[in-house]
């Protein structure tokens, strides 16, 4: 998207899958792998010793990080625009509370100053971090069109994406099983994706009818990428989906404790400074749950199927207009692109603004 507008990258990524995208951090100095999640004060006075005079960094209008959030503390000596896009809790390798004060400091500090944006690609992590330091967050949602594939429904099996939480993996296959016995639907196959495609392509997802979840997380990218496909997507109406968390603990990537140490915390690590709002790391209270799920991906786009139960979702199976759906989508799709380019195009003047290369 932002190509097409003259925007170039430098591309330095420190992750570990990088090398299926051609962008590992090569010949990037000073951060690792090892230490670039969380540069100790050292490692980042040598980094912007290292680099505020390279040919490289002076070409540089502004810094962007989405994963994690807080590597663009790094960046904040250098005095360009920053661009932070949260794509999960931004606490992220900031854990120790003081650490994670810290962050929340320099957050705000950055939000002050009229050349930079705090941002993330979904409303839930808008919220969460509005929650902890009162910055109002814009919302940049992904687009994902580099999958250049549309839903075009040629299979019959229905896919049932990845469910991370394993005992409630078994009772779900169970509880499908038992409800398309008893209704007698021979005609409906539901197969887990992994068991179908080991390794799939993105054109794999698109010839079938649609694709059944049960979240571990509010918002990942592959999400995005099937939406973006126009693929009809199905998923537990929010008061099912809380009474399964609440149960069983389905939305088990939702916070960094059940990540982390496998437990569903009680409350969050720092104080919130919104005092009207339940604590967002309160797993084991439902009307946290369900207020907090409300901001998921799933809750927020429109022409989401939702069932309030596996009974449910078998009718749903077998009445619903898949290609309707997908033509609704495709609509819908069509005005986020435009909606983002117009808000990228006012974050590029910004940056041009305050530009050292056009203020001179």
């Amino acid at each position: 998207m932002l190509i097409p507008l003259g925007v170039k990258f430098f591309d330095k990524s420190l992750s570990y899958g990088c090398s299926r995208t051609g962008t590992c951090y090569s010949p990037l100095r000073i951060l690792t792998q090892k230490n670039g999640m969380n540069p100790s004060k050292e490692i980042s006075s040598k980094f912007y010793q290292f680099y505020k005079n390279q040919i490289e960094m002076n070409v540089v209008d502004a810094f962007i990080c989405f994963h994690p959030a807080g590597m663009c503390e790094l960046y904040m000596p250098f005095n360009r625009s920053i661009i932070i896009i949260a794509s999960t809790r931004y606490e992220l390798a900031r854990f120790d509370p003081h650490q994670w004060m810290q962050l929340n400091e320099n957050l705000k500090r950055i939000s002050q100053d009229p050349k930079n944006v705090i941002a993330a690609n979904n409303l839930y992590d808008a919220e969460y971090i509005h929650y902890f330091t009162g910055i109002d967050v814009t919302l940049l949602t992904s687009l994902c069109n580099y999958t250049n594939v549309q839903y075009h429904r040629t299979k019959k099996e229905f896919l049932l994406a990845p469910i991370h939480e394993p005992k409630f993996d078994i009772l779900l296959r169970k509880m499908l099983d038992k409800s398309l016995q008893e209704h007698e639907e021979k005609h409906i196959r539901i197969v887990p994706l992994r068991e179908i495609y080991r390794d799939y392509t993105y054109s794999d997802l698109s010839h079938h009818p649609a694709i059944i979840h049960v979240p571990y997380q509010v918002s990942v990218m592959s999400l995005f990428e099937q939406y973006r496909m126009n693929i009809p997507l199905l998923f537990p109406s929010l008061d099912l989906l809380t009474r399964w968390h609440v149960e069983y603990g389905a939305v088990n990537e939702k916070t960094w404790d059940q990540v982390l140490y496998g437990v569903k915390p009680h409350r969050s690590h720092i104080d919130g400074i919104l005092t009207n709002v339940p604590d967002p790391n309160n797993d084991r209270n439902e009307s946290s749950i369900r207020y907090w799920l409300k901001f998921s991906d799933f809750y927020q786009w429109p022409h989401i199927i939702y069932f309030e139960s596996i009974d449910d979702l078998i009718q749903k199976l077998s009445s619903t207009d898949f290609d309707m759906i997908s033509k609704k989508m495709k609509k819908y799709n069509e005005k986020v692109r435009r909606n983002l380019l117009k808000k990228w195009k006012n974050i590029l003047q910004k940056i041009k603004r305050y530009s050292r290369k056009y203020t001179k």
